[in-house]
């Protein structure tokens, strides 16, 4: 990196901001200012900056994330209306427990269900519970536990729930081993949810402590290879702050967690997003990371 080379090294943090790697692009903007002091990083840097202040506690971090959810949920209208009757009648219920049946995902997902057979799993961060329904229609013998940062989030699941074996609560993902025993789970999965928390070493030490002794944490990821093929415009994050707060590779998920038992990693290709992403970028890799791994 030449630091004196101003404008490459922006474009290179709007890469990386793009990729939704924000941690990175804030070393690379305060790396670079620290080389040569441009008054350009120390302006960049900071907006970073003041897209992570939900990462300073966990307070913010949870009214971050309510408030996204609040707004984007129960924004009121005619739309709102419908959404509430088809939750009443039980057809949103079906419907998205029979798109989420069919994501690649949750197929993965189903392989460790017949490797592990469970007696009791856990959602680490069940948003709408769409998977815990899913997976709770399919398997009646499995208690599927979801827990949810976001209250808007709970309410919802807990209404379009039809399954005496699942049910929805309150909390973080890092926080697990607070809300259940050590071991009690056979199964713990995580659908997008590492990409978004405040500290991924907690969040995976709090899960593997309710995890008993060979049951399987089971993760998916964002994959985010992309390329640029021109100039690339400013960056401003959708929901006014850095959601996602960082990406994963395949050498870093291998580097990380190759060496557990029983360790898979599947690539699943997704739809590139387009109008999402400015038409400078293409995509090398996108789509999902499903990795999954057993407890010693």
């Amino acid at each position: 990196m030449n630091a004196r080379d101003v404008d490459a090294v922006l474009q290179a943090v709007r890469f990386e901001l793009y990729r939704e790697n924000v941690s990175g692009a804030l070393e690379l903007a305060e790396r670079a200012h620290a080389a040569h002091p441009d008054p350009r990083y120390a302006e960049q840097a900071a907006r970073i900056r003041s897209w992570l202040t939900h990462l300073e506690s966990r307070e913010a971090y949870i009214a971050a994330q309510e408030a996204q959810y609040r707004r984007l949920r129960w924004r009121v209208g005619l739309k709102l209306l419908e959404r509430r009757i088809r939750i009443l009648l039980g057809r949103k219920t079906r419907k998205m427990i029979g798109r989420r049946g069919r994501d690649p995902e949750f197929q993965e997902l189903e392989r460790e269900v017949a490797s592990v057979r469970p007696r009791r799993a856990l959602d680490a961060g069940s948003g709408e519970g769409g998977v815990a329904m899913a997976l709770g229609a399919r398997h009646p013998d499995v208690r599927v536990e979801g827990v949810e940062v976001s209250a808007t989030n709970v309410r919802i699941a807990r209404q379009l729930n039809r399954f005496k074996n699942v049910d929805f609560r309150p909390g973080l993902a890092e926080e697990v081993h607070l809300l259940f025993p050590a071991a009690s789970f056979d199964l713990v999965y995580s659908f997008a949810v590492l990409e978004h928390v405040r500290d991924v070493n907690a969040t995976v030490r709090a899960i593997e402590t309710v995890l008993r002794p060979g049951g399987r944490f089971a993760f998916v990821v964002p994959m985010h290879e992309l390329r640029a093929r021109g100039p690339i415009p400013d960056y401003a994050p959708v929901h006014g702050y850095a959601d996602h707060c960082r990406v994963f590779t395949e050498a870093e998920l291998r580097a990380r967690f190759g060496g557990r038992k029983g360790f898979r990693l599947v690539k699943i290709p997704g739809a590139w997003k387009h109008g999402e992403l400015p038409d400078c970028f293409e995509p090398i890799e996108f789509g999902s990371f499903f990795v999954s791994y057993a407890t010693d």
